[in-house]
């Protein structure tokens, strides 16, 4: 069974965690959330604390959106905007391999 949490209980253990100097073990089996699940959301925390300050659905509600990006495009400005984004997949994996 997947069990859903709420931005706002993330944003809370993670700030026990994180600011208060909570032991992430603890807070775990407190909350009946397994170890691995907190750590990725302490982890995402850490990169922005602000991650779980987005409302509800937000990030399902942007895919759904995007993926009508293209909707009314042309063919041709399908094609021309396919090719752009080559383009730029070519640079950045140019870009990538200079840095190994």
């Amino acid at each position: 069974m997947v069990r859903a949490y709420s931005n706002e209980l993330k944003n809370k253990i993670c700030v026990r965690i994180c600011k208060k100097r909570e032991s992430t073990s603890m807070v775990a089996k407190e909350m009946d959330i397994p170890l691995k699940t907190v750590e990725k959301w302490v982890t995402a925390y850490y990169k922005d604390p602000k991650v779980f300050e987005v409302p509800e659905g937000y990030i399902f509600e942007k895919r759904r959106l995007d993926a009508h990006r293209y909707d009314s495009y042309t063919r041709e400005q399908l094609i021309r905007e396919l090719k752009r984004k080559d383009t730029k997949i070519v640079y950045l994996q140019s870009v990538i391999e200079s840095k190994n």
